[in-house]
């Protein structure tokens, strides 16, 4: 085929210029001096260019004809370098082709340097042509013009790393395609042979680098603990020699250690074990162990720390390192009295590692206290005071200590004990209650009060773990009761008092105590003899005084008095007496009187000495006082003729009378002494007579007679035997002395009571008074418990007779008691009586359903059939009858599980999908049968789904395109192409693998699905590829989908070298008057490409003066034919 006008080609081609003679003499164009015109190079400024490292003699291609059109022949050119040219690299030549001169310039022969585009890359000759005359060698003149000689780029130079080794630390974390690192060579060539192409030398699929940007990136996800270290080696190699088939590869490599540093890439992981142990008060408690582990080597899985960040409002807990690295105590504060939150706490502990940067864990833990046995019981008070009173009945009961562990659940069961102060056994403590009562009587009087010390005990932790108690002080004052009579220090006394005391003299004074306080012990005096008596005694002193003045010879001589001691009690008093013995002394109050006064005595004058003349009688009113008086002459007369006995009173004569002379009458005085008291002085007047016998004549004073009555009185006052009947006492019956009867319940006390469980504390329940016949305090009656009363719900009023409700009650619990209520009487001893009354517990809606677990959990496979059963949930109620139905409800919003309401049985009700929903928090209620205000709870039921491989991998894109050039090196990345499996574990697990013919070609990363190039490529030979990968899932059976990878490849100019004619100039010639398409010539180029297209010739005619006169075939070699 003949091309006309075709275009330069692309691709630069060597410009030959073909001079063409027509034979038959055609004439050139006229140029020269002797046209007038003064010659001149074609262009003022040529381009050329000439491959560096040329050898000598190697000639510059110029971008057209350089050189000077001269039409005369006579002249002639020579062309020199006139400046640009320091080193003396080039040569020009002249060459004399028709009219017109070439300009050639070649590297010179001598000069050894080549040339170096990396040194020089242009020079800028300045060519000087002067014009002969050929025959004269004249030089006529010079003109000049510029040839810019462009030294062109040969591929000479390996590319070079600098530097040639690099270390770089890479996270382990580090993303996939994520770069780790730009290496950078240089090669200092131009285009294709200055641009680089990179490569790794060992195949891997953990990394790739990009083959232009020389950019290496993940591939494969790093993991510290698998390999810490890559080493790497990098080519890099120029595109030229890439393209030149058969060349020598330049490249160059560079050394890349890649070191995978550990990343803080696990979170701590906490593990919580509860410990249920007891301690002692003071003693910091543990309440959970925690250990924290972290995965990740070195540092970062160190742990950092633990606390309670949140959930802690009261500061009850703190956390306490243990003794190996990452555990942890969470210790509970154990100072008691402190209020616990009865619905516990939820707890978030925090655990930190070392790690930079640190990763934290929260994990919530629910502290609760039926969790919390390691907890000290806190009793509500730490003191109790309570009074008592004495006349309480065993049984009685004093108070009711409680302890709790406070929590959200129902408190731990506790133990309690009486620790010390009750050595004498008087009280006792139900063990599971904390009822103190007492176990016997209690005497205010042997021990007023008791302080017991009373211990809490909480169960031992499951599993077996130390008991942990806490005390209390009880302070028991016992109240007094009138249960003492006074009491005499002496029962009887027996005193002796003088006679005429005065009026309210103190004859003694009695004490009486009673052991009884306050009224109780208050003490009064009275006397009780029934016959007066003339004493008193003063009702607050015990002073006993007499009331009239006692006269030994007329009154009583002895008194026996009856005092009574009476307390102050209430309801009544309580008495006792003493015998008080009071003998009058006679006093010698009295003095001797003579029975007769004014005696006159007559004595015959021839007495005899010692003639009795008469006799003195005194009277003494004392006891005894005659005996005891004696007589006293107080003057004997003028003679001393007289003479007196002092113990009979007799006078005698003491003289003979007849030898006295003087008066006839004489007289002399005399008196009468008890030894204290005188008579009054009596005169004796005798008479001397001359009678025979003596006689004596007195007035009587009645003093005899006074003495008879005062004997008389004396008698009367003082009777023989009738001792008891003088001092008679009040009189008090046996019927009021005496405990004789038992106390007794009526017939109609009730003997059994229905209470509802709901009942107030406090409630009376029943009246249950019994009667006794007895008097005062024998017939005062107290009441208790004595017995069935085994979880201290009720207490008996102590002196009403009422039954009381003490304690909530709990039909669940306990449905009946039988208590045993005994009544005892004050008396001394106390009588008793007994009587059963049985207390049936009615069921009220107390208590809620609750399902057998707070929390159910269940594993499904999501590709079970619709109506299922995934599980039968059972609930209980502890009421009874209606309250005691339940049914079943589901409290959650979904349509996927339905809940039967009466069998509690829980089916799936739709299609389930673990990739639509892997779990469900369902929340199912129980409700019971109650009419009003029924009750419910609730408990969590998660569903999971186990994963069934139900799901097909599905690529992100349904078709991958990729464009790559098709001189890609080998191991390069073309695309990444992603399947995702929803399904979960081995199912979900996505295998890359291309089908067909491909496979050769491109490789897949069969865990990361990164495509990579394992084969050239060539444009000329397939320009397109659709790869079809497929992904495969590892369920069973496995599921597979597939994508389309579209390779576009696009094509590369392997075209490094342009033809070559050889030479620049042909001449060839032609006769005139030939026909159309007469051959003149045949023109041949080379080219050094030797493959493809690339080294396929095409020729054309671009300029001159020929065209259109001259055709040549594209197709080489060139017949160049007339046109």
């Amino acid at each position: 085929m003949v091309q006309r006008g075709r275009p330069w080609p692309a691709v630069g081609a060597w410009l030959l210029l073909l001079l063409l003679t027509a034979r038959a003499g055609l004439a050139s164009p006229e140029s020269g001096v002797g046209g007038g015109r003064r010659l001149a190079f074609t262009r003022p400024v040529y381009n050329a260019s000439i491959p560096e490292n040329s050898g000598p003699k190697r000639y510059v291609t110029p971008t057209e004809k350089m050189g000077i059109f001269v039409g005369d022949p006579g002249l002639q050119i020579r062309y020199k370098i006139a400046g640009g040219d320091k080193d003396k690299r080039f040569k020009v030549e002249a060459r004399h082709v028709g009219d017109f001169w070439f300009l050639f310039i070649r590297t010179r022969t001598e000069n050894t340097a080549v040339l170096n585009r990396e040194s020089e890359d242009n020079y800028r000759l300045k060519v000087k042509a002067s014009v002969f005359y050929a025959h004269q060698h004249k030089r006529l003149y010079d003109v000049h013009c510029e040839v810019l000689v462009e030294v062109t780029d040969t591929n000479d130079l390996n590319p070079l790393f600098y530097p040639t080794s690099y270390n770089v630390s890479v996270p382990e974390d580090t993303q996939l395609h994520r770069s780790v690192l730009k290496l950078s060579a240089y090669d200092p060539d131009l285009g294709v042979n200055g641009e680089i192409y990179y490569r790794l030398l060992e195949p891997t699929r953990q990394f790739a680098i990009h083959p232009t940007m020389g950019t290496i990136t993940l591939t494969r996800p790093l993991d510290f603990q698998k390999n810490s270290t890559y080493e790497l080696t990098v080519v890099a190699e120029d595109r030229g020699t890439e393209l030149e088939t058969g060349s020598i590869i330049k490249s160059s490599t560079a050394k890349v250690t890649v070191h995978v540093l550990p990343v803080n890439k696990h979170r701590p992981a906490i593990f919580v074990r509860h410990i249920q142990t007891l301690l002692e008060p003071g003693m910091p408690e543990v309440w959970a162990v925690v250990r924290v582990t972290d995965e990740d080597p070195g540092v970062h899985g160190k742990i950092g720390g633990l606390a309670i960040v949140d959930g802690d409002v009261d500061d009850h807990f703190k956390v306490v390192s243990g003794a190996q690295p990452g555990e942890y105590n969470i210790e509970v504060d154990p100072r008691p009295g402190r209020p616990l939150n009865p619905r516990g706490y939820t707890l978030t502990l925090r655990a930190w590692d070392q790690g930079t940067p640190s990763q934290y864990t929260d994990e919530v833990v629910r502290a609760k206290l039926s969790d919390m046995s390691n907890l000290v019981p806190q009793f509500e008070k730490s003191e109790y005071d309570v009074d008592v009173e004495e006349i309480a009945p065993p049984g009685s009961p004093v108070v009711r200590v409680v302890a709790k562990v406070y929590g959200p659940e129902s408190p731990t069961r506790i133990a309690y004990h009486i620790e010390m102060g009750d050595d004498d056994a008087t009280f006792s403590i139900n063990v599971r209650t904390g009822q103190i009562s007492t176990r016997r009587l209690l005497d205010r009087e042997f021990k007023r009060y008791y302080s017991l010390t009373v211990s809490a005990t909480n169960a031992a932790a499951r599993g077996g773990g130390q008991r942990r108690k806490t005390t209390t002080i009880v302070n028991v004052k016992v109240l007094d009761c009138n249960d003492n009579a006074p009491a005499f220090n002496q029962s009887s006394v027996d005193i002796l008092i003088d006679e005429n005391k005065p009026v309210g003299s103190n004859v003694f004074t009695v004490h009486a105590v009673d052991e009884d306080e306050a009224e109780n012990g208050y003490v009064s005096y009275s006397l009780v003899n029934l016959n007066k008596v003339p004493f008193s005694v003063d009702p607050f002193s015990g002073e006993v005084r007499t009331t009239e003045v006692l006269d030994f010879e007329t009154m009583r001589k002895s008194y026996v008095l009856r005092i009574r001691a009476t307390d102050w009690g209430v309801p009544y008093q309580r008495q006792a007496e003493m015998a008080l013995k009071v003998r009058l002394r006679d006093v010698n109050d009295h003095r001797p009187q003579f029975e007769k006064v004014d005696c006159v005595a007559t004595v015959p004058k021839k007495a005899a000495i010692g003639t009795e003349i008469l006799t003195l009688s005194a009277i003494d009113f004392d006891e005894g006082g005659t005996g005891s008086v004696t007589y006293k002459m107080e003057t004997a007369g003028e003679d001393s003729c007289f003479q007196l006995d002092s113990g009979t009173g007799v006078v005698t004569l003491a003289c003979d009378l007849n030898q006295k002379g003087g008066s006839k009458e004489r007289s002399f005085n005399v008196t009468a002494t008890d030894g204290r008291h005188f008579a009054d002085v009596m005169t004796v007047v005798v008479r001397v007579v001359g009678s025979r016998r003596a006689s004596a004549e007195c007035r009587d004073v009645g003093v005899t007679e006074k003495l008879r009555d005062q004997l008389r009185a004396a008698e009367r006052n003082n009777p023989r035997g009738s001792a008891v009947l003088l001092d008679r006492v009040e009189p008090t019956a046996p019927s009021f002395l005496e405990n004789r009867h038992s106390p007794e319940f009526p017939e109609g006390s009730p003997h059994e009571v229905a209470v509802n469980e709901s009942l107030p504390v406090g409630s009376v329940l029943a009246y249950l008074e019994a009667k006794d016949l007895d008097h005062g305090y024998n017939g005062r009656l107290v009441y208790v418990v004595s017995n069935g009363d085994e979880d201290s719900c009720f207490r008996m009023d102590m002196h009403q007779g009422s039954l009381h409700l003490s304690a909530p009650l709990d039909r669940e619990v306990t449905p009946s008691y039988v208590l045993n209520i005994t009544a005892y009487d004050l008396g001394q001893p106390s009588k008793s009586e007994s009587k059963t009354v049985v207390v049936k517990v009615v069921d009220v809606n107390d208590n809620a359903p609750v399902f057998e677990k707070a929390s159910y959990s269940f594993v499904i496979n999501e590709d079970v059939a619709n109506g299922t059963s995934v599980a039968r949930l059972r609930a209980t109620d502890k009421d009874e009858g209606v309250n005691a139905e339940i049914h079943f409800q589901l409290d959650t919003d979904t349509s996927d599980f339905q809940l039967d309401s009466s069998a509690g049985l829980l089916t799936v009700n739709a299609r389930l999908d673990r990739e639509r929903q892997e779990r469900y928090d369902l929340v199912v209620k129980v409700i019971d049968g109650a009419l009003l205000a029924p009750l419910t709870s609730t408990a969590t039921v998660t569903i999971r789904l186990r994963d069934v491989n139900d799901n097909t991998p599905k690529f992100t894109l349904l078709q991958y395109v990729a464009r790559i050039r098709e001189d890609l090196p080998l191991g390069s990345v073309v695309t990444s192409m992603s399947a995702i499996d929803p399904d979960f574990g081995d199912g979900g697990k996505v295998t890359y693998k291309v089908d067909g013919d491909h496979g050769d070609i491109f490789d897949v990363d069969p865990d990361m699905g990164t495509v990579r190039l394992s084969a050239p490529l060539d444009f000329e030979t397939c320009r397109l590829y659709n790869v079809t990968v497929r992904a495969t899932d590892g369920g069973e059976p496995p599921l597979t989908a597939v994508s389309t990878l579209i390779v576009e490849v696009e094509d590369v100019n392997e075209n490094l070298h342009a033809p070559v004619f050889p030479d620049q100039v042909a001449n060839a010639s032609v006769a005139e008057n030939q026909p159309r398409d007469t051959l003149v010539t045949t023109l041949s180029a080379v080219d050094d490409d030797k493959t493809g297209n690339d080294g396929k010739l095409t020729y054309a005619i671009v300029d001159g003066d020929g065209v259109g006169v001259f055709s040549i075939d594209d197709k080489g070699p060139c017949p160049f034919w007339l046109l």
